[in-house]
């Protein structure tokens, strides 16, 4: 080739580093751990409930495009996982993991009240992902629960706790339990977060 050649192909652009979401990520069937896909007969044992809230920045805005997953234990406080495949308590219609796309940054999932797990008290592990981060990792706590006066996470955190404890607003006409989480993600009021949470 003649060093006076040129690439006959236009440059790459320059785009923000991902994470990149495609628009096919949403799945509904994980938006909602209560029901089963359609068609299938059989329904997840325990409280319905309905997690309602917002992802916020620093500034307090709401941070558009984030991504949550979520990660709990069936009504009797068991997770699916290997270790525990031959739990007499698995319920075999509750998987425990849930995710859901935000556009707007307010959020709205429905799943069921977790059990508590040995030593700990009813909680949820959720992950964001948004522009901007890779990922941070924190959990919710339930109004009302007795446990959470000993559960190691909500101690750990001290002064911290009542950022972690979702708030009860009443139930949704079919008899769900509502609650209210807001994360913030910096700044002041800022959610406590994690290095990971297995359970």
């Amino acid at each position: 080739m003649s060093p006076d050649a040129k690439n006959a192909l236009p440059a790459t652009n320059e785009d923000t580093c991902g994470p990149y979401f495609p628009i096919y990520f949403r799945e509904p069937a994980l938006e909602d751990l209560t029901r089963v896909d359609a068609g299938v007969v059989g329904q997840a044992s325990g409280t319905p409930i309905v997690l309602r809230g917002r992802v916020l920045d620093r500034h307090g805005d709401l941070a558009h495009g984030a991504i949550l997953e979520f990660w709990q234990a069936n009504a009797k406080g068991v997770y699916r996982t290997p270790a525990h495949g031959d739990d007499a308590d698995i319920d075999p219609w509750f998987d425990g993991f849930g995710r859901l796309r935000t556009a707007s940054g307010a959020y709205e999932f429905r799943t069921i009240m977790p059990g508590a797990a040995a030593g700990r008290a009813p909680n949820i592990t959720v992950t964001i992902f948004s522009d901007g981060i890779s990922r941070i990792v924190t959990q919710l706590f339930f109004e009302g629960q007795g446990a959470n006066a000993t559960d190691p996470v909500l101690l750990a955190v001290g002064d911290d706790a009542p950022r972690l404890i979702a708030r009860h607003d009443g139930r949704t006409a079919n008899g769900a339990e509502v609650y209210l989480f807001d994360i913030v993600m910096a700044g002041d009021g800022e959610t406590p977060f994690f290095d990971d949470l297995e359970s």
